[in-house]
């Protein structure tokens, strides 16, 4: 059984999702930038981990604040409502400030090759 598993997570991680190359989740060596854009583009991606890393932070938290809210006698929505809002504006506000850098970074054709693997870059 274990084997099987083994077997069916490899094949999927070498499947083919219809696209005509492989491609490495968030490599951009694709994109073919210029040494200066390679710098700038390491310095928005180190900016975004750490983004990312406190935006998990936090997520932890509200989650946590959930939780407390349901064990309530009474679970009131709107706070409900308060911190999924929190955390969904949170995640858009890294995920827009880092495309928005990048898209002025790039020129347009590597623009039409970023936006190809964009779901990548999606803050969860």
């Amino acid at each position: 059984m274990k084997l099987l598993l083994i077997f069916v997570l490899a094949f999927s991680l070498y499947a083919s999702d219809g696209k005509k190359e492989h491609h490495l989740s968030k490599d951009l060596s694709s994109l073919e930038l210029t040494s200066e854009q390679k710098e700038i583009a390491k310095s928005f991606i180190k900016q975004y981990r750490v983004e990312i890393k406190a935006f998990r932070e936090f997520k932890e938290k509200m989650e946590d604040e959930k939780e407390r809210l349901l064990t309530r006698e009474v679970l009131n929505e709107e706070d409900l409502h308060k911190i999924n809002e929190a955390i969904s504006q949170k995640a858009n506000a890294i995920e827009s400030r880092f495309l928005v850098q990048m898209h002025n970074l790039l020129n347009k054709e590597q623009r039409k090759k970023f936006a190809h693997n964009l779901e990548e870059w999606e803050v969860e």
